[in-house]
């Protein structure tokens, strides 16, 4: 049985240069089954896509860019709070695994982020080989929670 993930990107706005980092849901699945597992992906999509209409309906924007995608554990107490922020600094770097795969947290500084980045307890994200220098963003945190989905 696979179990139940947060999923986060990154999106930007092509009508006015604002930043997203979008939370949503992967329900659990049995992972022995390939439709379980299609179905998990196709509800996670659709909470992408919802919000994204309720971001440009709340933010005057259409046209959206991913800018990349996280399927672990940023880093930032503020992307594990049950809604979201209007303003966060955000640090991402791309990986070896090539676009859309980013890992990404907000820190206070580059030298502040990257040293969050190499803790033994980010394994997880080294693990994904980041690259390149780190690109700094201000970003609105969003979540389900923010426009009430269930």
């Amino acid at each position: 049985m696979a179990i139940e993930q947060d999923i986060f990107s990154i999106y930007k706005s092509s009508d006015n240069e604002l930043y997203f980092v979008l939370r949503t849901v992967l329900p659990d699945f049995n992972n022995a089954s390939q439709s379980d597992e299609d179905n998990s992906w196709e509800i996670e999509s659709k909470q992408r896509s919802e919000l994204l209409k309720c971001i440009g309906k709340r933010y005057s924007c259409s046209n959206f860019e991913r800018i990349g995608e996280l399927q672990g554990f940023p880093i930032g107490e503020i992307f594990y709070s049950e809604f979201g922020e209007s303003q966060v600094p955000v640090y991402y770097m791309e990986t070896d695994f090539g676009k859309p795969w980013i890992v990404f947290g907000t820190a206070n500084s580059e030298e502040e982020f990257l040293s969050e980045l190499t803790n033994e307890d980010n394994d997880d994200l080294q693990a994904l080989n980041p690259v390149g220098k780190p690109i700094k963003i201000d970003a609105c945190f969003v979540t389900l929670n923010d426009f009430n989905f269930n």
